[in-house]
């Protein structure tokens, strides 16, 4: 066992006292994936320093603090103002497991307040810039031709319930470039990690240095067998006297249980906190409310389920259409009605430029699926090259109790155990409408684009379970953009939150978050003056044919109204 030089049970949260401005505050937390104690061999303490060796599971990395010294001087405004919010997942990174939230839609993320949204967007642009990378300051009509479409501009963000909003599937140009200050920070603390999987970033001007912005950011990254690596890992954490106010460091796993209710995790281990006078050392005994249910237990050999716990699937049907239907079942065990008495069950589908939904469509649609909300571009007659922004989202609150076409109570039996087990299955039928895709050359072979949509969040919604003030320091929990700006009830706290989320799983549980397609047939370069000619020759046919019929009409009134006089 670890030398414990005062026997205490602690939750590591961020200290209780004010720190001088310009200081940083780390918190290092290393989760055994295995139920792994922490012990003087692999969890080795030390002046100023904490060495973490062997660990197999994932990190999380949590500094905050004001960004002066980390950016130049010139690109923080004298005049202060706003915030914003930055996400990153990692669509190659290996599926986060719990305790860590596992439903991130992969892609770049980012949201500002609407209120003062001009304001705010030339005051952050350049911190942004500087400190993530792709993010294009310059107005729209003086941006350079050769600019990238791919960076972050004003014009891709949607209004989203008190905030303006983008996503990108793909990496902004120049985002966690070398020249990024995120990248340097990030690299200093990464030690023998692979590269991060998730990024999570805060930024909020200070109300009483006109020139402060603090930020609280939040990293994590998969490590040893997690990451893919065979190896024994070492990470060697440090305090800086001259940058750190604290640094704390803790080891993590989680306490076996054989309850498939459980709504809370137990987590065992140590932890120490260092500081300019010295270390100290606690064991540490963490409860907290699970972000996640707990998935089916399948057979490894056979991949059935031996025990159902709760999940869900999605898929796109059918797969090659213009009309496709995004259908997403949900099964949970009966014990979903008593975890879940006064939540609510949302699916939220973050959807490209090249597919959208008909909100009408769905209000029509209400009674079956239930009530929906929708964001972004819906213009049915914009093909994909001229939408404006990044494309579109659709929540849905599934109805239960008073939809038969959605949820079903079924029993079904085991095809390991032969055995009777009564599941809830909800299916949650999304209608969608692709749009036209950009021709391609001759010399292309391609008769067909492929445009890929990442698998819905699906989210029981609940009431808060404890005050505001310890839900924002639970460990290994980050509440996933954009369902979190839903629920907010204001955007003046970029990091409150009004609600709890309780997470399903995509089952079975892949490698890298799921993802499905459709595919959708694309026009010919080289047809193209033939539908020019033939779509002029129509119209004008059209516009003669109308121009005649209304002056025969007009002809035949003229004609008598003459006879009558």
């Amino acid at each position: 066992m670890l030398t414990i030089s005062l026997v205490a049970a602690v939750l590591l949260m961020s200290a209780s006292a004010v720190q001088a401005e310009g200081t940083l505050h780390h918190r290092h937390s290393f989760f055994s994936s295995l139920p792994v104690e922490p012990t003087d061999e692999n969890f080795k303490v030390a002046r100023h320093r904490v060495q973490v060796i062997g660990l197999d599971g994932f990190r999380e990395w949590e500094v905050k603090g004001s960004l002066e010294g980390i950016l130049s001087p010139n690109v923080i405004s004298s005049k202060a103002s706003g915030n914003a919010h930055v996400q990153w997942f990692d669509s190659r990174a290996p599926l986060l497991r719990p305790p860590f939230t596992p439903t991130f839609v992969p892609g770049f993320h980012l949201a500002i307040p609407s209120e003062g949204f001009e304001k705010t967007w030339n005051y952050l642009c350049p911190v942004l810039d500087e400190l993530v990378g792709g993010v294009e300051c310059k107005d729209a009509e003086d941006a350079l031709e050769s600019a990238s479409q791919s960076s972050v501009q004003a014009k891709d963000f949607i209004a989203l319930h008190h905030h303006h909003y983008l996503h990108k599937t793909a990496n902004p140009a120049g985002f966690l470039s070398s020249k990024s200050a995120l990248a340097s920070l990030i690299s200093k603390q990464s030690g023998s990690s692979s590269g991060p999987a998730m990024i999570d970033l805060v930024l909020q001007s200070s109300t009483t240095s006109p020139r402060s912005i603090q930020f609280k950011l939040k990293v994590i990254w998969p490590v040893g067998n997690s990451a893919g690596k065979d190896q024994k890992s070492t990470v060697t954490v440090q305090f800086d006297e001259t940058t750190d106010s604290v640094t704390e460091v803790g080891w993590f796993y989680r306490e076996v249980t054989e309850r498939e209710n459980q709504q809370n995790d137990h987590f065992l281990g140590a932890t120490v906190r260092l500081d300019s006078k010295g270390e100290e050392v606690n064991e540490a005994l963490i409860l907290a409310r699970s972000p996640v249910f707990p998935p089916h237990k399948r057979d490894f050999s056979t991949g059935n389920i031996k025990f159902y716990g709760h999940g869900f699937s999605s898929t796109m049907s059918p797969p090659q259409t213009f009309h496709p239907h995004s259908i997403t079942t949900i099964r949970s065990n009966p014990y979903i009605q008593k975890t879940t008495e006064g939540c609510d069950l949302h699916v939220l589908q973050v959807l490209p430029a090249g597919i959208f939904v008909d909100p009408f469509q769905l209000e029509s649609l209400a009674p079956e699926i239930g009530a929906s909300t929708v964001f972004g571009e819906t213009d049915l007659e914009k093909p994909v090259g001229v939408v404006p922004g990044w494309g579109s989202l659709v929540m849905v609150k599934v109805q239960p109790e008073e939809s038969v076409k959605t949820s079903r109570w079924i029993e079904s039996e085991n095809a390991t155990t032969s055995e009777k087990t009564t599941t809830y299955t909800s299916t949650v039928d999304i209608p969608m409408h692709m749009r036209y895709q950009p021709p391609v050359a001759e010399e292309d072979p391609v008769t067909h684009a492929k445009v890929a949509v990442p698998w819905p969040i699906v989210a029981w919604t609940c009431p808060l379970s404890l005050p505001d003030e310890a839900v924002g320091k639970k460990l290994f929990q980050i509440s996933p953009l954009p369902l979190s700006l839903l629920f907010r009830k204001s955007a003046s706290e970029a990091d409150q939150e009004t609600v709890e989320f309780r997470f399903l799983l995509p089952d079975p549980i892949p490698k890298v978050y799921p993802e499905a397609s459709v595919s959708v047939p694309v026009g010919r370069l080289e047809d193209l003056m033939v539908v020019r000619t033939t779509t002029f020759v129509l119209a004008a046919v059209g516009t003669l044919s109308v121009a005649w019929a209304l002056g025969k009409a007009f002809a035949g009134r003229t004609t008598g109204k003459g006879k009558q006089d």
